[in-house]
């Protein structure tokens, strides 16, 4: 496959050749839509140094680092609509329509891995191996790659794959399904 067929796409592309179009789309708009949430991340724990601390179930936790993770979150999802819209599914369905839709799946995602597993595996990190937050495990160009950002890599990858999956079954498949039925109806 050209370049740019696999970037713009096309009616004379294979089912199979359109789904690896769109899965190679998905993975280049997944990685941009990471590096925006990771940057935006990053950003704001380089900038913001205050902590608010909590208990929740005797486990410490800085809330600060939950608020930090809904703002990216949200430039994410931002980013990730235009991108699956415009270059992954390349969708010409009701704006509105697909935007709640995938807002709603986003949401979803948000509270259970962005929050959800994002906070679990920060609290066993610390509180069941005793590995602070602040521990890097790495450095790369230059850079210090904290307990913290593992786990906001490994739960970045886990949320790609999760939101491809709903993407592709509940946002624009019903689009989908209505081009065909008008193909074939016409």
């Amino acid at each position: 496959m050209e370049l740019v067929k696999i970037i713009k796409g096309g009616d004379d592309l294979t089912p199979k050749q359109q789904k690896t179009r769109e899965i190679i789309m998905y993975l280049i708009c997944g990685g941009v839509t990471t590096v925006v949430n990771i940057l935006s991340f990053a950003i704001f724990e380089y900038f913001v140094k205050a902590k608010c601390n909590v208990k929740i179930i005797n486990w410490e936790f800085d809330l600060l680092v939950l608020l930090n993770q809904t703002i990216a979150w949200v430039l994410a999802v931002i980013v990730a609509f235009v991108t699956n819209r415009i270059f992954v599914f390349r969708s010409n369905g009701s704006i509105i329509g697909e935007f709640v839709k995938f807002v709603a799946s986003r949401i979803a995602t948000f509270f259970i891995f962005e929050l959800g597993t994002f906070a679990l595996f920060v609290m066993l990190c610390e509180n069941v191996m005793g590995i602070p937050q602040e521990k890097i495990f790495f450095t790369i160009f230059g850079y210090d790659v904290t307990c913290l950002f593992t786990i906001k890599i490994i739960n970045s990858i886990l949320v790609v794959i999760v939101n491809y999956i709903l993407s592709k079954l509940f946002i624009f498949k019903r689009h989908e399904e209505g081009t065909a039925n008008a193909e074939q109806n016409s």
